[in-house]
């Protein structure tokens, strides 16, 4: 998931003094984080094939791209503390959290969006971009990310990654986090205009949107609950069986 330009705006309004200089905590959150990816990857097994490359190094220093998954070159998620994430950042939490029934902090809704499903969902990227490296030739590859609704299908599989994982591992946390999911994306704009196709106005209007984190905000949670809604539901294993699933066949 690339939260990584909505965090360059919230940076650069940062930059006018609205940082916070609270000290990060010590690295609970990385040793949080370092355990459940060796969950991960101890039950990610697919036959007849072999990830080549294990599971990401977690590094919690994303900073200005706060979460997100470098590729398989570099191999690494990037995760961070809730104390060095700009003041305006903190605010848009807030104010989701607001909108959740069971009435989070802005801290708690991040831990349980970003330390939890959407670390899940990029250990996803990953075994995406494993499977769809040894499973489809490159130059293949690089046309399909140019066409139809790449970037919409990337997403959504990692989603049906992390909402069946989190099925199976802890139901009642995720009942919680999509309840809570449904309710914030009802108080946002929807910024599709009337009569345009959701999946297309993603990917071709993809970078002006990772400039507004309400916009994107909308977009990425209608596809987790795109996810969590489909029928039947998918277990873990059914999940990474389908990789690359439709991700890149339009």
């Amino acid at each position: 998931m690339r939260w990584f330009y909505l965090a360059l705006l919230f940076t650069a309004l940062a930059a006018k003094g609205e940082t916070q200089t609270t000290a990060s905590p010590a690295d609970t959150i990385l040793a949080q984080e370092t355990t459940l990816a060796k969950r991960v990857e101890g039950r990610t097994h697919i036959d007849n094939f072999e990830f080549r490359t294990k599971a990401p190094e977690i590094r919690i220093d994303g900073g200005i791209g706060f979460s997100r998954y470098d590729g398989p070159k570099k191999n690494i998620v990037h995760e961070e503390h809730w104390e060095k994430l700009p003041a305006p950042m903190q605010a848009t939490f807030n104010q989701w959290a607001s909108y959740a029934p069971d009435e989070p902090t802005g801290q708690q809704l991040f831990g349980d969006m970003f330390y939890r499903f959407f670390f899940v969902h990029e250990l996803g990227h990953w075994m995406q971009d494993e499977v769809l490296i040894q499973r489809r030739d490159n130059a293949a590859k690089k046309a399909k990310e140019n066409s139809g609704n790449h970037r919409w299908q990337y997403e959504l599989g990692a989603n049906r990654i992390s909402v069946a994982w989190w099925r199976e591992q802890d139901p009642a946390y995720l009942t919680k986090l999509v309840t809570d999911m449904r309710a914030i994306q009802r108080k946002l704009p929807n910024p599709v205009p009337p009569g345009q196709d959701t999946q297309t106005f993603f990917t071709t209007q993809y970078m002006k949107l990772t400039e507004d984190p309400n916009a994107y905000g909308w977009l990425q949670l209608q596809m987790v609950l795109v996810a969590y809604d489909e029928q039947p539901a998918l277990t873990f294993q059914q999940a990474i069986d389908k990789l690359p699933m439709d991700n890149y066949d339009q």
